[in-house]
């Protein structure tokens, strides 16, 4: 009885920390691929052990031990975690891992999953992202959303983008879903200006930090600079406009990045920022150092960067097999612009976006 408490404790603990790993740009992607495998078995023993009754169990684990196709979890189940609806979707990953990942499980009826995302809920649309299945959204009796169509464009269907096309100039011009749609036909290879993007999400609130990443890592300097000045222009986007600066690559934000570091309230956003323009280490030793900042300030910048080198296949893939998940984030986005074909991974997922 006491193992089994114990292991609840442990499983609860390592999801929450879980939780906090993925945003911290202390964590290199080898660390939260441990951390993973620490989870999945430490679940795994959890199961195996018959000492706790099952109405004893939390409702979260109850599903997690329950048939692939239970009812589905919800946000009211996973409120003791820190993050309830990132925890909904971490639990989730880890039930589809469960029932058809090897070696966790045999290879199960992905039809099932496939069945789930189709079945029109944000969830479902992400998960299949994070698994690798090729859908069409637009084969659906449910509605298309939002998630459906960032999922649509994550998953590099160029076949389907005259039919995406064609859906969106069906829509009024008013529908939330407009911007959606031209974000998706974006990243199949059908550029528009970012800067009207990154408005017109951000108006309806729906600027997410990977379509932020993409536009801005998309777009000219020029252009680069209207969006972040359109975004500090407001004080409810102004954080954004930071990440922005750090998603540029332009190493001229460094020295306002490091004053911003100074501001209590802007600290950790301005120093991820700067992580992503310099690497981790690099960002704390220049904050630790106001000389060195100001020596900065006279040095001549040109290429863009991503974790202190400029941005080339090289540098992209050894963010790719090192960084942390905001950078792995930007070198996928990097290599999706180059080659529409490619897919956007979330680099968020379980295990560590196909490393």
């Amino acid at each position: 009885m006491l193992q089994a408490e114990n292991l609840l404790e442990q499983a609860h603990l390592l999801i929450n920390q879980r939780l906090e790993l993925v945003q911290s740009r202390y964590t290199g992607v080898a660390q939260l691929r441990a951390h993973d495998y620490q989870l999945l078995d430490c679940l795994k023993l959890l199961s195996a052990t018959s000492a706790v009754a099952a109405n004893a169990l939390p409702q979260w684990l109850q599903w997690l031990q329950a048939p692939v196709s239970a009812i589905a979890l919800n946000t009211n189940d996973t409120a003791c975690f820190m993050q309830p609806q990132q925890a909904l979707l971490l639990l989730s990953q880890i039930k589809w891992h469960q029932h058809f990942v090897p070696p966790f499980a045999p290879p199960g009826d992905r039809a099932l999953l496939q069945q789930q995302a189709l079945s029109g809920s944000d969830i479902g649309w992400q998960l299949a992202s994070y698994a690798g299945l090729t859908l069409n959204p637009f084969r659906t009796d449910t509605a298309l959303t939002c998630a459906a169509l960032w999922y649509l464009a994550c998953s590099a269907q160029n076949n389907l983008l005259a039919e995406l096309v064609a859906m969106r100039t069906a829509l009024a011009t008013d529908d939330p879903l407009v911007v959606h749609c031209m974000l998706a036909e974006y990243v199949l290879g059908q550029r528009t200006q970012e800067d009207a993007l990154v408005s017109q999400l951000s108006a309806q609130q729906e600027l997410t930090a990977p379509a932020l990443m993409l536009l801005i890592a998309g777009a000219s300097d020029a252009v680069q600079a209207k969006i972040i000045n359109q975004l500090a222009g407001n004080h409810a986007t102004l954080k954004h406009a930071i990440a922005a600066m750090g998603y540029s690559g332009q190493l001229k934000f460094v020295p306002l990045l490091a004053e911003l570091a100074q501001q209590h309230e802007l600290n950790n956003v301005a120093t991820d920022a700067l992580s992503m323009l310099l690497g981790v280490i690099e960002s704390d030793s220049l904050l630790a150092d106001q000389a060195a900042v100001a020596q900065f300030q006279l040095q001549p910048h040109s290429a863009r960067q991503l974790a202190g080198a400029s941005i080339n296949d090289l540098q992209l893939s050894a963010v790719w097999r090192t960084g942390n998940v905001q950078q792995r984030q930007l070198a996928a986005c990097y290599r999706s612009l180059a080659t529409p074909a490619t897919k956007l991974p979330a680099t968020d997922m379980l295990l560590g976006a196909g490393l």
